[in-house]
């Protein structure tokens, strides 16, 4: 069963635990006057993650689904979400929404601008473009009233973790990273890092592995900036 966590006021995350993956896998589920996901989470796991999101909001009333990139973790249940769910809208980057949003999702995707910020009532989710990080077409987000930033992919750590952390797990990440081989190229994350580091982060909402929280957060930037983490490093 997914578990559910409130990670941020209104705001929590539902996380998948497959057995012998060596990641878990979380979308995050906002309370608001418009209610929104970050994340789908796979097609086949559509009736787990339903149940979950229906324990913080009803799934029917959700109005935005921010896909930070086109790929089955993070989209997979996209079009159960638009059946259940008439109002909802897909929100992806201008370069995903006119290419693989567009042909795959039910309804027409809307395209959200770097720096665009999505009014949810109570909640404001600014968006940032940083393509390349993972994907060609990736984009992140930060919700302004909580300082959490919803990273995608970046950040991640694997195993099995707390819902939450204050430790710093930097080396275990940059390892994985190495190993994994997901990032095309240091600039790019580098040119993400200069959207993200300016902000007033609380907590980073990741996708794979646990929420950081605390004055450790700033450590997870700081590695990132200092070492090598695509697949190069490793030739």
């Amino acid at each position: 069963m997914a578990s559910v966590d409130e990670i941020a006021e209104d705001i929590f995350r539902i996380n998948l635990a497959p057995p012998g993956r060596p990641v878990t896998f979380s979308l995050f589920a906002i309370q608001a006057d418009e209610p929104a996901l970050v994340e789908t989470s796979f097609g086949r796991s559509f009736d787990e993650v339903r149940e979950a999101v229906a324990r913080v909001l009803d799934p029917r009333t959700i109005r935005h689904i921010l896909v930070p990139h086109f790929e089955a973790d993070e989209c997979g249940a996209m079009n159960h979400f638009l059946e259940l769910a008439p109002n909802a809208v897909v929100l992806g980057s201008p370069r995903g929404a006119s290419s693989s949003l567009a042909d795959f999702a039910l309804r027409p995707p809307r395209a959200v601008q770097d720096g665009e910020l999505l009014d949810l009532g109570g909640k404001r989710l600014r968006v940032l473009l940083t393509p390349y990080v993972h994907q060609w077409d990736a984009l992140l987000a930060y919700e302004e009233t909580t300082g959490t930033l919803f990273s995608s992919d970046l950040f991640m750590q694997p195993g099995q973790g707390p819902a939450s952390t204050e430790a710093d797990l930097t080396e275990t990440m940059v390892a994985y990273y190495r190993q994994s081989g997901i990032w095309p190229s240091m600039p790019h994350l580098h040119a993400a890092l200069d959207q993200i580091e300016p902000l007033p982060v609380q907590c980073i909402a990741c996708h794979h592995g646990s929420t950081i929280a605390g004055p450790v957060v700033r450590r997870y930037f700081q590695a990132i900036r200092e070492h090598d983490v695509t697949a190069f490093a490793q030739r």
